[in-house]
């Protein structure tokens, strides 16, 4: 996971259609977008988390992450503060909440392989992530990741 988002973090910044915009493009990273079809349990928010805060790191105001999955908890906040229950804070009011420009999905697919002569296993990952265009659904970024695990299972049962 950690080299995977480091890469990523290089592709993406490297692609015109978001480091080269004039304004920051708004960018949702979450695990609901992200499916898991491989045989593995793998938590999905590890992945997610780590994306969003290292990208946002290495973005540096290149892009900007919305947390769409905190949108209940910030239309709270707004109704206190526009209906008087608390102040209007320090940042500026807006009109509605953050759009997104750009959506992550991912999907992380696996196979399975037993050498029976050696008592190998392996299972090889196959990530892929697309950053889709909100308005029009294209992909403007694609990229792909792949690992292998192996082991040899040397439990006797009897």
């Amino acid at each position: 996971v950690v080299s995977m988002t480091e890469k990523m973090m290089r592709d993406m910044l490297a692609t015109p259609a978001i480091a080269g915009r004039a304004t920051a493009p708004r960018i949702v990273i979450d695990s609901a977008n992200f499916t898991n079809d491989s045989s593995s349990r793998i938590n999905k928010n590890v992945i997610t988390d780590r994306l969003r805060i290292e990208l946002s790191r290495a973005a540096q105001g290149r892009m900007v992450f919305v947390g769409s999955e905190y949108s209940n908890m910030i239309a709270r906040d707004r109704e206190a503060k526009r209906s008087g229950q608390t102040d209007g804070g320090t940042i500026r009011a807006t009109k509605a909440q953050a759009g997104v420009d750009f959506r992550l999905v991912g999907r992380i697919n696996s196979l399975d392989a037993a050498a029976r002569s050696s008592g190998t296993v392996s299972r090889y990952h196959q990530i892929t992530f697309e950053l889709l265009d909100t308005e029009m659904g294209t992909i403007v970024w694609a990229n792909m990741y792949e690992f292998k695990k192996e082991a040899q299972d040397d439990i006797l049962y009897r």
